[in-house]
């Protein structure tokens, strides 16, 4: 790399780059000069300069420091991939490092990226991806010393370590290569035999060097203080508007009473904040808080007893027999583990870890989190129980500690929680933008009025500066949470919990939802239906897996899982719990010192029969018999647990008084299938297959294998599951079913009859997946499904992509269990099963050669798995819209291609939300501008909602809510906008005068009507029934903005006319100003009261709109019950308010009762002309139409995602359907064997 393009990328860098921790980092360094002139500035400000740099930082950090080398740097300056910016401290330390360069590799590996790399000068794209991780070619520079730097290259100036925190994590400085990097422990580059011979116990001295460059092994929430908290909310900058105004009006006006009045309500504001606040701060701090005592190896059998806190990577830690709660992330090297990974997947299922291989060829390969899953145990999680590896210790190394591990990870996830492009807050900012410039116009006007007038400098000043807080309501934020803290209420009634308030408005936007299949639209468990072993050259189905006789099937059954006993009780994976219920065997684990059938020790041994000493004799004499199996016990010696990435999981077993050992196999068919000699897999196997998959069953498939006599107990500890997961022979297929939870069909119902999209995306199979749409009514029976399947680019051919028509096969009565009773047909109404039909040989593939030519566009539906979402990401961008818009199941998905589906679905503006159950969704779940969680688990703490209730019943009631606080939402908005409004004018008229408001009757105004307005609107319920029909998303629309200045000059005419109205008035007496005095006591004044006061309540009543996305308004008892006497109380001081009412009021005493009436006519005049401009001109269609131009604009006024629906559906050749016509002999096999199936069942029955 030359110096040319090293030296102009000196002070800035990209770290993380293309992930969401991606931050843009610049150099800058303090400046003596800048900063003595920002000082200053700070002192003639009065210290405003503080505040306005304490609210934009990196103001203050580019007024003070100027850019620099990052080497030199004292700040570094981040801009995040939300395009918000940070300010860090460089720090530089003097620590002692390690004694060995593990986490030097990476950057070894970085560097020597870099010297392979061209020697021409490299652009900002390359250098960037050049000073980042590198996850190539892991194997280089890991032996000897080659290309590996030593400690002391790490740091600069004299042994100093250079570093910022960003967001608890910790970037070093790298001297060679000239830039910061992330620390990470050692789940990077470090090698599976390390774990076994480097890191064998540190001393104390050792970890203590570790610790400077680690730091604590905390996940710590800082739990800041209540004054803290109070002072940082009250510096909100419309808390500092609020404050200048009460200052304005105490200081000016001496409106002491309404001042005092502001200031209670905005202290009360901000404590409920406050508490808020508080509370999500101190349950988070329980959730992680931790103190617990680790053992810790020290080497040559020495163990001492430390602080969680003081663990570093690499320490080898002694897990006791009984459990713990692990709080740091670490490699299992001995032993095995059961564990609760609730707090990662969400699902209370005892996991079965075991330790990490250091023979063969596994010991050279690098440690990958997910590829060795099954041998890692993360923070946070519950380990159950540890169980020795005969007399060796349970033992773990320690790759990752406090906010690097996976709890932190999550922690640091709420802390720093996505920020959300809330249009309403946007709008609403503009909005005051503007009455800020209307505010500017009236500041001018008054200036004007009171220069021509002679008023004194002081007075020309007051009301200038009041005519901002009068134009701008400080109150607007606030009020505009109103709508959301009551839904927010009415959701957690419902079972519904929410942590991000501001979604609840989002969610009455949303446009599509995305549903997780398994435990969201299905039920958790699985229900197995039946096992077929091969026989002869096919399959026979045996609804009784206890029934099947003694062999290979049957003992995969009872010894291919991973259950264990916990308390008495047999635990594990729901579907292993199925198998090994229905085969009724018996399962033991034999303490270490017991004596057994077998010559060593086996951790686990299944038999048959119950174990007779754990039987009474009445048991043993009623136990029942099975002369078709064998009482002799098997014991599984090694298990070879379950691997996604593999697909399968394998258990080594050996039979009590048996010489030679076996290997069960299960997993995925094609997985299981391809690893079986082909000799052994029946030639309809594929066939059978797609049948049972297309009628939404889950299929398993087994194996096993004769292991070698020579093979020892020894050989079977050590052996790699390479070598004896290998030909082996096909036994049959496991068939379960996942039944569709009973409130899934109705809420999909819900959501379709209200145009709201739905999108399945699951890991399940993908013609499982589509027969589950079917089945609950995201796809309709008549409706099309294409199978998008695309192909990576290899040495013959280009990427390509073909799509099929999945067929609707009605296949047999394999799986039908309704005998005519009203039980089984209320079970298979909702089962995930297809119907039955009279004839399967009647069954024909609708493939109508015109429908397939041109398709109907408005109608199909489009399926894939994640393998062919990952190839048009990749060779096809140009249709990853198209696939959004027309995908609605997406299987086989990676928890990263749910999210990047969202985002897909986001792309075309679309609100999208996502209901999911588990870690593999939290992506997902975060990325969603509404993501909803099933699952009461840490992992989904993350995610804005939390349904308490298993079901996507709550999706309906979220969007019903959130349209309800939505609207509630702009009706408080338009009302505190014509609040300020009508304010705005009364004061511009009586300022013409010289008059002024005064102080009682702000307080009616802003206190008496408005605060009861502001509280009470938001108490109407949702609407019980969603409607096609959306609200309104946008603030800064034409029909609301015609609509706002329609209402405003309204007013205007109202006010200005009831003026002209009282000067006409033979008794009336014009007011002459009094020099120094407000001049409130007038004719004037109390007119403009009176009308205004009645207006107030006119557009509270007319904002608060009713169905159909709220319950209508006389629901809310206490809001009308409130407009009601507001409006009797105005009358009264219009009609006979007494003397020491109109005292109090600073009201004058009108001479004539008839125009008392008059005022009340004008008032019924105001109420009747606004009803007839909102309700049927404002939000009429045709003026609606006129006011977005739709005809002029056509689609272009159309969101993204409807003008690509327009351009699809006049698509005649998109997409071009392909499709594999099957020979008539082989459909009319597949539905004879499918038929036997169906009828062994049924005589079985």
């Amino acid at each position: 790399m030359s110096e040319q393009s090293h030296d102009t990328l000196a002070d800035r860098t990209v770290l993380n780059e293309g992930t969401e921790d991606e931050i843009e980092c610049y150099g800058y360094k303090q400046s003596a000069s800048k900063t003595i002139l920002v000082y200053f500035l700070i002192f003639l400000s009065g210290g405003l300069l503080l505040l306005i740099w304490y609210w934009k930082p990196e103001w203050s950090l580019r007024a003070q420091y100027d850019r620099c080398p990052l080497q030199e740097a004292e700040s570094v300056l981040i801009k995040d991939i939300y395009r918000r910016w940070h300010v860090a401290k460089v720090l530089r330390e003097n620590v002692e490092l390690p004694d060995d360069a593990s986490f030097e590799r990476r950057k070894a590996l970085r560097q020597q990226s870099l010297s392979d790399a061209s020697t021409e000068p490299l652009n900002d794209k390359e250098r960037i991806a050049a000073g980042n991780d590198l996850h190539g070619n892991v194997n280089v520079a890991m032996d000897g010393d080659t290309n590996m730097k030593t400690e002391d290259q790490v740091v600069v100036d004299n042994n100093k370590l250079c570093y910022f925190k960003y967001q608890k994590m910790k970037y070093l400085w790298d001297q060679n290569v000239q830039d910061f990097y992330k620390l990470r422990g050692l789940d990077e580059c470090t090698r599976c035999e390390e774990f076994f011979t480097k890191y064998t116990g540190f001393s104390v001295e050792e970890q203590e060097k570790r610790r400077q460059l680690y730091g604590s092994n905390k996940i710590d929430v800082r739990l800041r203080s209540i004054p803290y908290l109070f002072v940082t909310e009250a510096l909100n900058p419309f808390y500092v508007f609020q404050l200048y105004s009460v200052l304005l009006w105490i200081i000016g006006y001496n409106y002491i009473y309404f001042s005092v009045a502001i200031i209670l309500m905005s202290v009360t504001f901000i404590s409920v904040t406050v508490y808020n606040t508080r509370k999500q701060s101190v349950t988070l701090r329980k959730m992680v808080e931790s103190k617990t005592k680790m053992t810790v190896y020290r080497g040559n059998g020495v163990c001492d007893e430390v602080l969680e806190e003081e663990l570093v990577p690499g320490d080898v830690i002694v897990l006791p027999a009984r459990g713990c709660l692990m709080t740091c992330d670490a490699v299992l090297t001995s032993g095995s583990c059961v564990v609760n990974e609730s707090m990662l997947t969400g699902e209370s299922v005892p996991v079965t870890k075991t330790p990490l291989q250091n023979i063969g060829d596994e010991a050279n390969d690098i440690y990958n989190q997910e590829g060795h899953k099954r041998n890692t145990l993360f923070c946070g999680t519950d380990v159950i129980q540890c169980r020795k590896a005969g007399q060796n210790e349970v033992k773990a190394v320690v790759i990752r500690t406090g906010f690097i591990t996976a709890k932190g990870t999550l922690v640091r996830t709420i802390l720093y929680p996505k920020p959300m492009d809330f249009k309403l807050y946007r709008d609403a900012l503009r909005f005051i933008g503007v009455l800020a410039i209307i505010a500017a116009v009236g500041f001018v006007y008054i200036i004007t009025v009171k220069v021509l007038h002679e008023a004194t400098v002081e007075d020309i000043v007051l009301k200038a500066m009041d005519i901002f807080t009068i134009a701008v309501p400080p109150a607007l934020p606030a009020a505009l949470t109103i709508g959301m803290v009551y839904a927010q209420g009415r959701l957690k009634k419902l079972g519904i919990y929410c942590i991000s308030p501001q979604r609840i408005n989002v969610s009455g936007t949303l446009d599509v939802v995305c549903f997780d299949k398994t435990g969201t639209l299905t039920e958790d468990h699985l229900e197995l239906l039946g096992v077929a072993p091969i026989t002869g050259e096919g399959f026979e189905l045996v609804e009784d897996p206890s029934k099947l006789p003694d062999g290979p099937v049957l003992h995969c059954m009872a010894t291919c899982h991973s259950l264990t006993i916990i308390d008495g009780e047999l635990r594990g994976d729901p579907l292993d719990l199925q198998m090994f219920d229905a085969i009724k065997w018996n399962l033991k684990e034999p303490e270490d010192d017991e004596t057994t059938g077998f010559a060593n020790h086996i951790p686990t041994i299944v038999r048959s029969a119950p174990w007779p000493d754990k039987m009474t004799q009445d048991e043993l004499e009623g136990r029942p018999q099975f002369p078709h199996q064998s009482s002799a016990e098997i014991g599984i010696l090694r298990q070879f647990t379950f691997s996604s990435a593999l697909q399968r999981m394998s258990v080594i077993t050996q039979k009590s008084g048996a010489d030679n050992m076996q290997i069960f196999v299960k997993g995925a068919p094609e997985k299981v299938a391809s690893l079986c000699d082909n000799s052994t897999v029946p030639h309809d196997f594929h066939d059978v297959l797609h049948e049972y998959t297309h009628q939404g069953l889950r299929v398993l498939a087994t194996a096993y294998r004769n292991l070698p006599d020579t093979t020892t107990y020894a050989d079977a500890k050590k052996i790699s599951r390479d070598e004896v997961e290998n030909n082996l022979t096909f036994l049959g297929l496991l068939i379960m079913q996942n039944t569709i939870k009973p409130q899934t069909i109705p809420a999909i119902k819900k959501l379709k009859n209200a145009k709201i999209r739905t999108v399945m995306v699951t890991g399940d199979n993908i013609l499982t997946a589509i027969h589950v749409a079917r089945k609950c009514a995201m796809i309709e029976q008549k409706e099309m499904v294409l199978r998008v399947e695309a192909f990576p680019p290899t040495l013959d051919t280009d990427a390509h992509i073909q799509y099929t028509i999945v067929d609707q096969e009605m296949h047999g009565r394999a799986f039908s269990r309704s005998n005519g009773s009203q039980d089984s047909k209320d079970t298979n109404e909702n089962s995930a099963l297809v119907d039955n039909v009279e004839d399967p040989e009647s069954v024909k593939i609708t493939m109508d050669n015109k429908a397939v030519d041109r398709g109907d566009h408005s109608t199909y539906h489009l399926a894939m798995d994640g393998k062919t979402f990952a190839v048009i990401l990749e060779h096809f961008p140009e249709l990853v819209p198209k696939i959004a818009l027309k995908g609605t199941v997406f299987a086989r998905m990676a928890p990263d291609q749910k999210a990047q589906l969202v985002e897909a679905l986001q792309s075309l503006e679309y609100y999208v939300g996502m209901c999911g159950d588990g870690a593999n969704d939290c992506g997902a779940l975060k990325t969603a501008h509404a993501g909803v969680s099933l699952s009461e688990a840490e992992a989904s703490v993350a995610s804005p909602f939390t349904s308490k209730t298993a079901n996507i019943e709550c999706i309906p009631t979220l969007v019903r809510e959130g349209r309800a606080a939505l609207v509630t939402s702009f009706g408080v908005f338009k009302y505190m906008a014509m609040y300020s409004m009508i304010q705005f004018i009364s004061v511009m008229i009586l300022n013409t005068i010289h008059s002024f408001p005064g102080d009682w009757m702000f307080m009616y105004w802003d206190i008496a009507i408005t605060t009861v307005v502001a509280l009470l609107c938001g108490r109407n319920e949702a609407y019980p029934k969603i409607v096609a029909k959306k609200p309104q998303t946008q603030l800064v629309e034409a029909p609301m903005i015609f609509s706002v200045i329609c209402m405003i000059l309204l007013q205007m005419v109202f006010q200005v006319a009831a003026f002209y109205v009282l000067a006409s008035r033979p008794w009336f007496t014009p007011l002459v100003p009094l020099k120094d005095d407000m001049n409130i006591l007038c004719f004037e004044s109390t007119m403009i009261f009176y009308v205004s006061a009645f207006q107030y309540i006119i557009v509270a009543f007319l904002f608060s709109k009713g169905p159909p996305f709220r319950k209508p308004l006389y629901t809310n008892i206490p809001y009308t019950i409130g407009l009601v006497i507001l409006t009797a109380l105005t009358a009264y001081l219009v009609i006979y308010p007494s003397d020491k009412v109109r005292e109090f009021f600073m009201l004058m005493e009108i001479p004539d009762m008839l125009f008392r009436v008059v005022i009340l006519a004008i008032a019924l005049a105001n109420f009747l002309a606004a009803l007839i401009v909102e309700v049927y001109i404002a939000n009429s269609v045709l003026v609606k139409d006129f006011l977005t131009c739709k005809k002029c604009r056509g689609v272009q006024s159309l969101p993204k995602h409807m003008q690509l629906g327009k351009e699809l559906a006049e698509d005649a050749h998109w997409p071009h359907i392909t499709f594999k016509d099957a020979s008539l002999e082989k459909q009319n096999h597949v539905k004879r064997t499918m038929a036997n199936l169906g009828r062994t069942l049924e005589s079985a029955l």
